[in-house]
C-alpha cells in the first residue's frame, strides 16, 4: 500500500500536491486556508494565559449548555478527520520548513498564521497542541484528528476569545461537489504504518513549501460554508426514497453548483439564535432544527441514514450550547447621555436634521427598550430586544448571494425531499427543509452585539461600523492589520489601512510568485478588493442623511447593546413539524 501511495504521489502535479495538503491541514472536506496583514507586527500575540475567554466556562452554564459543549468538544459532529499520527507528522515537516515560510507555525502565533488556530481555553482538558476549533478522538480503532464548530464559529475581539462570534480569520475556498472524483484521505493514510505516514508528509510538506497555488483571490475571513451544504444536497441520489445516500456520479443539479460563482458570506453569531427565526442570507436554519443543521455536516458512508438519527441528537445538544452564548460586553464606561440621543435616532424618536430620505434603523433591525425604572445608560446591557427579522429587506447591497440562492432553487427543491423519506421512516424531525425568502435583499440582522462583529455587511466587505453609517468612508481596496488583538473601540471594528489599485497589482504579482502559505503569499490574502465578485461595499447608504454627531451618538448606543443582559421580547417559534419532539 505504502508503495502505492509513493506511486500516486510521483503522479499528482506538484501544484495539485500543494492543494490536497491544504485540504488534510485543514480538516475539512473544502479547501480552508488562512492569511495575516500586508505587515508584520511584533504586538501580534496569542499567549493562551493573556487572552480572556466567554462562553466556554461550564460553570456559568446550564445542565444542557453543558452538555452541548462537551458535545461540540467530542468529535461526533464532524466526518472529516486524519490519523493523528499523521496530522503530527504534518505539523513536523511544515515546522521543519520553517526557514523558507518565513514564521514558527508550531506556536500559538505561528499556528494563527497559518491556519487561524485559536488556543483552547484553560477550562478544556486538551492537550495545548490541540486548538479551539480541533478534536482529537477515536474512530474505527484509529486515533484522529478533526474539527469543531469552533473553528468558524469562534473568534478573537479585542483580546478576547468568544464563543459563537463568526470567525473573521478563517479563509475557505468554495467546495466541490459531492459525489465527484477525489482520494479519500482517511482511508490512504489510516492504511499506512507512522513511518510511512511521516514519509508522505515530508514529501507533502516540500511540495507545499515550495509551490505557488493562485487561485482566484480570497480573503481573510471569506467563509463559503452554506455552499458546502448546497453541494451535499446537489448530490443526493434520490433523496425521497434512499435519503442521504449520495450519488457516485455528476448530477445535472452538481452542474449547477459547478457553473455558478460563489461569493462569501458572514456566519451568523449564535447569540443570536435568541431573537431570530430565519438565518440573513438564505431564510432557513430555525435555532431549533437540528434536522436541517445537522445536514451541514452529513458524511457519505454506507450506513448514512442509520447513523442519522444520532447526528441530529449530536446536533441538538451543539444548538443548545449555540442558544446560550452571549455578546461581549463592550469594554469601557459610555456616555450616557450620547446613548440616549442615538436610541432615540435609531428608534425615530428624534428627527434628524436631514430627515428626507432617511430610513429609521429598527425599522429593520428591531426595537431595544431599557430594562428597569432608573436604567443606567452609562453601562453596556439592560435591553429588552423585539425583533422580528423575517422578511428580506433590500438596502442595495451587493446583490450576488441573492442571485445565487435563486439560481440554486432545485437544488434547495432536491433537499428538501429528505422530508419525505424521513416522514415515510416515521422520523419527520429528522428532515431538512430549504424554504428561501421571495424577494430581493437579505433579512437584516438584529444588532446585539454588532460592535464586535466586523467586517460588516453580508459578505464582510466594510471594516467598521462607522463605515456602514457613512458609505464615503468605505475603501475600496483596504487590508486589516494582522494582530488580531487590534480593534479600532471608537469607529467599532477592524483596524485597516487602504490599498491603491497599483498596490494590489503587485500583490498580484507577489501571489504568482510567493510558495503557497509562505508568509509572502498569505500577507496578501489579508487585503480585501470590493471589485471581487460578490465583494461589493455599496448600498445601505441611510447614515449618509446623519451629521457627524448625529452618527457618533448612533454608535455609542450600538456600543451599548451588548452583554449577557439582552433578553428576547419574543423567542422564536418552534416549527410545526417539530413540536411533535417535544421540544418547549
Amino acid at each position: 500500500m505504502f508503495i502505492k501511495v509513493v506511486q500516486w504521489l510521483n503522479r499528482v502535479p506538484r501544484l495539485l500536491l500543494a492543494a490536497l495538503f491544504v485540504v488534510v491541514t485543514s480538516m475539512t472536506s473544502f479547501m480552508m486556508s488562512f492569511a495575516n496583514g500586508p505587515e508584520s507586527s511584533n504586538e501580534r500575540s496569542l499567549n493562551a494565559p493573556s487572552l480572556e475567554y466567554l462562553g466556554f466556562d461550564e460553570a456559568q452554564l446550564s445542565d444542557e449548555a453543558s452538555e452541548g459543549l462537551r458535545e461540540i468538544f467530542s468529535g461526533r459532529m464532524f466526518y472529516s478527520a486524519v490519523p493523528l499520527s499523521f496530522s503530527k507528522a504534518l505539523d513536523d515537516a511544515a515546522a521543519a520548513g520553517m526557514d523558507r515560510l518565513g514564521y514558527d507555525p508550531s506556536t500559538a502565533d505561528g499556528r494563527f498564521f497559518r491556519n487561524g488556530s485559536l488556543p483552547s481555553p484553560p477550562t478544556r482538558d486538551a492537550d495545548p497542541e490541540v486548538s479551539l476549533g480541533e478534536v482529537v478522538f477515536e474512530r474505527e480503532g484509529v486515533e484522529l484528528k478533526g474539527i469543531n464548530c469552533f473553528a468558524c464559529h469562534s473568534g478573537v475581539v479585542n483580546g478576547q476569545v468568544v464563543a459563537g462570534l463568526g470567525s473573521n480569520t478563517v479563509m475557505q475556498s468554495p467546495p466541490r461537489p459531492e459525489g465527484t472524483e477525489g482520494p479519500n484521505m482517511f482511508q490512504i493514510m489510516a492504511s499506512l504504518t507512522p513511518a510511512e505516514q511521516q514519509v508522505v508528509a515530508e514529501a507533502m510538506g516540500e511540495s507545499y513549501a515550495v509551490n505557488t497555488l493562485t487561485p482566484e483571490r480570497t480573503s481573510r475571513g471569506d467563509n463559503f460554508g452554506p455552499f458546502g451544504v448546497w453541494a451535499r444536497g446537489a448530490a443526493l441520489e434520490d433523496p425521497q426514497n434512499k435519503g442521504l445516500v449520495v450519488s457516485a456520479e455528476k448530477t445535472e443539479l452538481t452542474d449547477i453548483i459547478e457553473n455558478n460563482m460563489t461569493p462569501p458570506v458572514n456566519p451568523m453569531p449564535w447569540w443570536l439564535m435568541k431573537y431570530k427565526t430565519f438565518d440573513y442570507w438564505y431564510g432557513d436554519g430555525n435555532p431549533y432544527d437540528a434536522g436541517h443543521f445537522s445536514f451541514n455536516f452529513t458524511g457519505t458512508s454506507a450506513n448514512v441514514n442509520d447513523i442519522h438519527g444520532d447526528h441530529v441528537a449530536s446536533t441538538a445538544k451543539a444548538l443548545a450550547f449555540a442558544r446560550e452564548t452571549n455578546s461581549p460586553e463592550f469594554p469601557g464606561k459610555l456616555d450616557a447621555e450620547l446613548v440616549q440621543k442615538g436610541a432615540d435616532i435609531f428608534h425615530e424618536r428624534t428627527f434628524i436634521k436631514d430627515w428626507d430620505n432617511f430610513r429609521a434603523c429598527y425599522r429593520c433591525h428591531g426595537n431595544y427598550t431599557k430594562i428597569g425604572d432608573n436604567p443606567d445608560y452609562s453601562v453596556p446591557g439592560g435591553w429588552m430586544v423585539d425583533y422580528d427579522g423575517t422578511e428580506y429587506e433590500n438596502a442595495r447591497t451587493d446583490t450576488k448571494y441573492n442571485e445565487i440562492v435563486k439560481a440554486f432553487a432545485p437544488v434547495n427543491e432536491h433537499i428538501t425531499k429528505l422530508q419525505t423519506y424521513f416522514e415515510t421512516m416515521d422520523q419527520p424531525g429528522l428532515g431538512t427543509i430549504y424554504e428561501p425568502l421571495e424577494g430581493e435583499g437579505y433579512v437584516p440582522p438584529p444588532l446585539v452585539g454588532v460592535w464586535a462583529t466586523a467586517p460588516y455587511f453580508h459578505n464582510g466587505s466594510v471594516p467598521t461600523v462607522e463605515a456602514v453609517l457613512n458609505s464615503k468612508l468605505r475603501p475600496e481596496i483596504w487590508a486589516r492589520n494582522e494582530d488580531p488583538n487590534a480593534y479600532d473601540l471608537d469607529s467599532l471594528g477592524m483596524v485597516y489601512s487602504t490599498l491603491s489599485r497599483e498596490e494590489l497589482e503587485e500583490s498580484d504579482r507577489i501571489m504568482e510568485t510567493a510558495s503557497h502559505l509562505s508568509r509572502k503569499s498569505l500577507d496578501q490574502m489579508f487585503i480585501y478588493d470590493t471589485e471581487g465578485f460578490g465583494r461589493g461595499n455599496m448600498g445601505h447608504k441611510f447614515g449618509d442623511r446623519l451629521t457627524q454627531d448625529e452618527r457618533m451618538a448612533v454608535i455609542e448606543f450600538l456600543k451599548s447593546l451588548s452583554g449577557p443582559d439582552m433578553p428576547s421580547a419574543s423567542p422564536p417559534v418552534i416549527p410545526e413539524r417539530l413540536a411533535q419532539l417535544g421540544i418547549e
